[in-house]
C-alpha cells in the first residue's frame, strides 16, 4: 500500500524523508502512547527536533515556509505508523500558523521563543467564558478537545466574546501556565492524542493580544506578500520556501479544516498494511489466504477504496496549493468541492478498514491488535465535523443544482458568493476537536 500513488506535487521529500526516519520508533510507541493517552515526552521531542511541528510557522517568525501539501503529507506518513503522531503533525502542527495569523503583538509573542513549540487549541467550550473588560478581555471556565495539550506551550481559545455590543468571534492566546489542564480524555479512539479539557479561572488578556476570527481565518498578506501570483519576498530558508510560502496570507478556514485528511488516509493505509502482512505466514510458507476468495475478494475492494480516496487527497492538496501559489481566495465551486471530497475520503478509508476488520474476525478486535487500534483511531476521525458527509454536502448539492450539472470535473463553473449552506462555515470550527 505504501508503494502505491505518488505524493503530491510540490511535497517536500526532505521532511518526508524525516518522517520515515523515525516512523518506526512511532509505530514502537503507539500502543504505549494509547495506554496512557498521551504521546511520550520522546515523540514530541522528535517531532520539535525534527521541524515537524513547525511545518506552518511563519518564515518572518523562522518557519521553513513549507506548502500545504507538505504538512499534509507529513501527517499521512506518520499516521501509516501512529495515527496520533500523524494527527499531531497535521492539526496540531497546523496551528503554527494560526499563531502567526494572530494580532501582530500576539503572534510576536507566541513566537518571541522561536518555533520550536507546541500550540494547541481550545475551541469547543463546556462553559467557557470570555468577557470584554477594561483595556482587553476576561477568559473563565472550561474548554474540550485541546489535542496535545499536556506538553502545550500556548493554548489559543475559540470562543464567542460577552460585550454590550454585539457578539464577536475571537481568538484569545494563553501561556499554558495560565490553564489548568483537567483529564476527561477517556475515549475508544485517538486517545493518545491526549485531547483533554481546560480550566482557565478568570485570566485577563490585554485587547492587543486578542484577534477577531474573521481577522484570523480571512485574507492577510503580512510585509506586503500578496495578493497576486508571485508576489512577495522570497524569505524563507527552507527546501519548501519561496512561492510556497503562503498559509499565513490565504483564507485560511479550507486549510485548517481539510488538514485532517492526510493523518486519516495515513491511518487507513496503515489497517491495511497490517492486515495485508498478517496474511502471510511466519515461517514463508504458502499464504493460506492465497485458496480463500473471500478474502482476495475484500482485499482488493478495500485497496481499490484507498486508491480511490488517494486521488480525492491529491485532488484537494492540489487546489489548496494551487490557490495558495496564486495568492488567492478559493472560488465557491471548488470550496464546495474540497468539502465534498474530503467527507467522501473519509467515508471510503471507513469502508476499506471495516471490511477487513470484519474479514479478521474477533482476532481484529484484541486490545493488542494493530488493526484494532488503527480501527478506533479511524473512527474516531471520521466523526469529526470536517469530515461529516452531513455537514459537507449541502454546499456541492446546491452548487450543482443551481448550475445546472455543470459542475463536473473540468466545467470550470466561475467562483460566486452565498452558497446557500456555507454562510455559517466559519463558526463551525468552534466544535471541532483540536
Amino acid at each position: 500500500m505504501r508503494g502505491e500513488g505518488a505524493p503530491p506535487d510540490d511535497t517536500d521529500g526532505d521532511v518526508c524523508a524525516r518522517v520515515e526516519a523515525l516512523a518506526g520508533t512511532w509505530r514502537g510507541r503507539a500502543a504505549g502512547a494509547e495506554r496512557e493517552r498521551t504521546l511520550p515526552r520522546e515523540t514530541v521531542d522528535e517531532l520539535l527536533d525534527s521541524g515537524l511541528l513547525s511545518l506552518a510557522a511563519p518564515t518572518c517568525h523562522g518557519g521553513p515556509g513549507s506548502g500545504w501539501p507538505t504538512l499534509a503529507e507529513a501527517a499521512r506518513r506518520a499516521a501509516r505508523a501512529c495515527p496520533s503522531t500523524g494527527w499531531t503533525i497535521g492539526v496540531v502542527g497546523g496551528h503554527a500558523a494560526l499563531a502567526g495569523r494572530l494580532s501582530p503583538e500576539a503572534s510576536g509573542l507566541l513566537f518571541a521563543k522561536g518555533v520550536r513549540q507546541v500550540f494547541s487549541t481550545a475551541s469547543a467550550p463546556v462553559d467557557g467564558r470570555i468577557t470584554r473588560v477594561p483595556g482587553g478581555f476576561e477568559v473563565a471556565g472550561r474548554w474540550r478537545f485541546c489535542s496535545a495539550v499536556d506538553h502545550a506551550n500556548w493554548v489559543m481559545l475559540n470562543g464567542w466574546c460577552e460585550s454590550p455590543s454585539a457578539p464577536e468571534r475571537v481568538l484569545v492566546p494563553l501561556r499554558a501556565d495560565q490553564v489548568t489542564v483537567e483529564d476527561g480524555w477517556h475515549v475508544s479512539g485517538m486517545s493518545a492524542t491526549g485531547s483533554k479539557n481546560i480550566l482557565v479561572d478568570g485570566v485577563f488578556v490585554a485587547d492587543a493580544l486578542v484577534t477577531s476570527f474573521d481577522a484570523c481565518f480571512g485574507e492577510r498578506w503580512p510585509n506586503g506578500s500578496g495578493p497576486g501570483p508571485g508576489a512577495g519576498p522570497r524569505t524563507g530558508t527552507g527546501a519548501g520556501a519561496g512561492s510556497t510560502d503562503y498559509l499565513g496570507g490565504v483564507p485560511y478556514l479550507h486549510y485548517m479544516n481539510s488538514v485532517v485528511i492526510g493523518p486519516l488516509l495515513g491511518c487507513a493505509e496503515g489497517a491495511f498494511d497490517h492486515y495485508a502482512a498478517s496474511l502471510s505466514p511466519r515461517d514463508g510458507g504458502r499464504p493460506r489466504a492465497l485458496d480463500d476468495l473471500l478474502v482476495q475478494d475484500g482485499l482488493t475492494e478495500s485497496a481499490a477504496e484507498l486508491a480511490c480516496a488517494r486521488h480525492l487527497y491529491s485532488a484537494v492538496c492540489a487546489t489548496l496549493h494551487s490557490a495558495g501559489v496564486g495568492r488567492r481566495a478559493l472560488t465557491s465551486q471548488e470550496g464546495a468541492v474540497i468539502s465534498r471530497d474530503r467527507a467522501y475520503l473519509a467515508r471510503l478509508c471507513v469502508r476499506a478498514v471495516q471490511r477487513l476488520v470484519q474479514l479478521a474476525g474477533t482476532a481484529a478486535h484484541h486490545d493488542a491488535s494493530v488493526v484494532a487500534r488503527h480501527w478506533r483511531d479511524l473512527q474516531m476521525m471520521a466523526a469529526h465535523r470536517d469530515v461529516s458527509w452531513a455537514l459537507n454536502f449541502p454546499a456541492y448539492a446546491a452548487l450543482a443544482i443551481e448550475s445546472g450539472g455543470a459542475t463536473t470535473a473540468g466545467s470550470g463553473v466561475p467562483g460566486r458568493s452565498g452558497v446557500p449552506g456555507r454562510d455559517d462555515a466559519l463558526p463551525a470550527v468552534a466544535e471541532s476537536h483540536r
